[in-house]
């Protein structure tokens, strides 16, 4: 994890791929303490909060580079259910408020675009100095990352990434569904 970290933090462009969970950089402190607290792995408090402060500490650096950030979620990540409606209101108005950074770039992979979904699964693509296309790819496996650095490789996840943004709604329109979807958990489920 800590090489991912390193690489992370060095990027200038980030573009990730997120079928069933919103992207790290763009977790709200609730929806990843959810995470940690639902993980089949017995954790300590600590770690825990741990786990939460550098995950925000990853997003503060990040935002301080002026790193640009490309991500496409598929909708069940948007529409399934959280922990309670309260972090799932916070997490998606986060990610509408997070959409309007000059350099973000947030896209809802629409459900019925199962097809385009199975194209990969998630991946995090890392570009560095004036590169476009990324130089890395890390994958996130049930133990650890795997850091993909081989030039042949990079050319399928560019054109899998591609097709997700290409089937994807525009980011207004991905804006304009999160925060219908925010409504419905505002309206439909309040907590007792």
């Amino acid at each position: 994890m800590g090489d991912f970290l390193s690489l992370e933090s060095d990027a200038t462009y980030i573009r990730t791929w997120q079928p069933v969970l919103i992207p790290g950089l763009l977790q709200t402190p609730g929806y990843t303490r959810a995470l940690t607290d639902a993980s089949p792995d017995v954790i300590s408090e600590e770690v825990a909060d741990m786990v939460v402060k550098v995950r925000q500490e990853r997003r503060r650096v990040f935002e301080e580079t002026g790193a640009r950030f490309a991500a496409v979620i598929w909708e069940p990540a948007i529409t399934g259910p959280m922990p309670s409606p309260a972090v799932h209101r916070a997490q998606l108005a986060h990610l509408n408020k997070m959409a309007k950074q000059p350099t973000m770039t947030i896209q809802v992979l629409p459900h019925a675009e199962w097809a385009a979904a199975r194209v990969s699964p998630a991946f995090v693509g890392l570009s560095y100095a004036r590169e476009t296309s990324p130089e890395v790819i890390v994958l996130d496996t049930v133990a650890n990352c795997v850091i993909l650095e081989d030039q042949d490789v990079m050319a399928s996840y560019v054109h899998a990434f591609d097709t997700l943004r290409s089937a994807s709604l525009t980011p207004r329109e991905s804006e304009a569904f999160i925060r219908q979807t925010m409504d419905s958990v505002t309206a439909g489920n309040e907590e007792p």
